[in-house]
């Protein structure tokens, strides 16, 4: 039974299971975002967090496919000249 123990704890804290649950937390994040019509620069959290910031300042949602990198989009000026660019 022991070993069981073990084996289960061996398991519960490998490197995979971190990388799994780190993995989650991304694909859950980007997954909201893309729902909110936000299209992230990439799948990590931070990623997914720039352009959320970068949506709230645009006040739409932010493209990467189309725009500047979500953090260089840093204040309303910039916000604005994004937003002149794309009319």
């Amino acid at each position: 039974m022991q070993a069981a123990n073990v084996t289960v704890t061996a398991v519960v804290n490998s490197p995979l299971q971190r990388m799994y649950e780190t993995t989650k937390k991304d694909l859950s994040a980007y997954q909201t975002a893309r729902a909110n019509g936000i299209q992230p620069e990439g799948t990590t959290v931070e990623k997914v967090r720039e352009a959320e910031a970068a949506t709230r300042r645009l006040g739409r949602p932010y493209d990467a496919n189309t725009m500047p990198p979500a953090n260089m989009i840093v204040n309303k000026n910039a916000a604005r000249f994004v937003n002149a660019s794309d009319k």
